[in-house]
C-alpha cells in the first residue's frame, strides 16, 4: 500500500476490504433480521432492491486493520475481529437512532423509521450477538480477552447513551460529565479496537499500551469532530439530519463549556436549553452562534487538535510498519486539516 495518500483514499482502501467479510458475516442472520441489517449497511433498499452504500466510514474497522499493519496478511489477522467491531458499531447506531429519535442517517431514512421501533431494536440485539459469535471462532485464549473487551465496552457505551437521553433539554448540563459521556460512547471503544489490531500481530506489552492511548486520543478526536461537523461542518450536512443535537438540547461537552461563560449570550443559551418548545431552523442558527460567541466553538476545535496531536504522537510506539503509522497519521489529521 502506498503512503501519502488522502483520509478518503484510506476508508475507500478499508471499505472495499472489509466489504465482502461484513456481507459474509451478515449472511449468517435469519430473516428478517438480515434484510434489515442490510438495509442499515445501505446495501439494500426497504423493498430488498440492490442499492449504493453513502458516507458510512467503518472507523472500527479502519482502527483495528491499521494497527495490526499495512500489508494483506497482516490485515487478514485481524479482519475477523474488524468485522465484529463494526457489527458492534453498527448495532449501536441502530440503538442509538431509536433513542435520539433520529429519522435520517446516510442520506436515507433510518431503520426504525423504516421497520419500526421493536424490529430495529431485535436487528440491534442480533449484531451484537452475531459479533460475538465471530470473535468466539478466535483461538480460545484470544477469544475469551477480546470477548471480554468487548463487553466492557458495550455496557460503558449502554450507560453513556442513558445519560445522553437524560441530558437533553436543561442548561445544568456538567462540563466534566459530558466528557465523560464522549469517553464511555467512542473514545474506550476505539482504544478496544486498537488494542485489538496491536494484540492480533503479537504485539508486546508496551505497543499495546500504546496502542491504546493512540486509541483514546483518535476517539476522543473523533468525538468532538462529530459534535463540531454537525453544527459548523458541511461535509455530511445531506446525511444526517442538521443540527440534530442542538435540536435535541442534548448536554454536549462545547455548550457545557459556553455556558461556563458570563453575559448576555450566555443567558440566551440558557434560556434556550430550558426551553420545551421546537425550534426553528432560524433559532438553530442563532444558538449556534450563541455558543461561538461564548467561546464553545474555540474550545471544541482546541480539543479537535489537542487529541488529534496527542494521537500522531502515540502512533511510533504503536504501530511499528511505517506505512500503517503514516495512514494513521492522515486519518486522524484530516480532522485537523478541515478545521478553520
Amino acid at each position: 500500500m502506498k503512503t501519502e495518500r488522502t483520509s478518503q483514499q484510506i476508508i475507500d482502501d478499508v471499505i472495499c476490504y472489509m466489504e465482502p467479510a461484513l456481507r459474509e458475516a451478515t449472511a449468517m442472520l435469519s430473516q428478517p433480521v438480515r434484510h434489515m441489517a442490510e438495509y442499515h449497511f445501505g446495501w439494500i433498499d426497504a423493498d430488498g432492491r440492490p442499492s449504493t452504500p453513502v458516507g458510512f466510514r467503518r472507523r472500527p474497522a479502519l482502527v483495528a486493520l491499521l494497527c495490526a499493519g499495512s500489508t494483506k496478511k497482516a490485515w487478514d489477522g485481524v479482519r475477523n475481529a474488524a468485522v465484529a467491531g463494526t457489527l458492534m458499531s453498527a448495532a449501536g447506531t441502530v440503538h442509538d437512532d431509536i433513542s435520539d429519535h433520529e429519522m435520517l442517517r446516510k442520506g436515507r431514512p433510518t431503520l426504525w423509521t423504516v421497520f419500526g421501533v421493536p424490529s430495529a431494536i431485535q436487528v440491534g440485539v442480533a449484531l451484537h450477538c452475531l459479533a460475538f459469535e465471530l470473535l468466539a471462532t478466535e483461538t480460545p485464549r484470544t477469544a475469551v480477552e477480546l470477548s471480554r473487551r468487548a463487553a466492557y465496552a458495550i455496557r460503558e457505551c449502554c450507560s453513556g447513551q442513558i445519560h445522553d437521553v437524560d441530558s437533553e433539554g436543561s442548561s445544568r448540563m456538567v462540563l466534566e460529565d459530558s466528557l465523560d459521556l464522549l469517553e464511555s460512547t467512542i473514545a474506550f471503544p476505539t482504544v478496544g479496537v486498537a488494542m485489538v489490531g496491536a494484540l492480533m500481530r503479537g504485539a508486546s506489552e508496551d505497543e499495546v499500551a500504546a496502542a491504546e492511548r493512540f486509541g483514546y486520543h483518535a476517539g476522543m478526536a473523533m468525538a468532538f469532530f462529530d459534535d463540531w461537523e454537525g453544527v459548523w461542518g458541511t461535509s455530511r450536512e445531506s446525511l444526517e439530519e442538521p443540527w440534530a443535537d442542538l435540536r435535541r438540547r442534548k448536554g454536549r461537552a462545547f455548550v457545557a463549556f459556553a455556558l461556563r461563560s458570563r453575559g448576555p449570550a450566555r443567558d440566551q443559551l440558557a434560556a434556550f436549553y430550558d426551553d420545551t418548545t421546537e425550534p426553528s431552523v432560524e433559532q438553530l442558527e442563532h444558538v449556534a452562534a450563541l455558543i461561538e460567541e461564548c467561546g464553545g466553538r474555540t474550545w471544541l476545535e482546541d480539543r479537535i487538535r489537542e487529541h488529534t496531536s496527542l494521537a500522531r504522537r502515540a502512533l511510533p510506539d504503536a504501530v511499528p510498519d511505517p506505512a500503517a503509522q503514516a495512514e494513521l497519521a492522515a486519518f486522524v489529521g484530516a480532522m485537523a486539516d478541515e478545521l478553520p
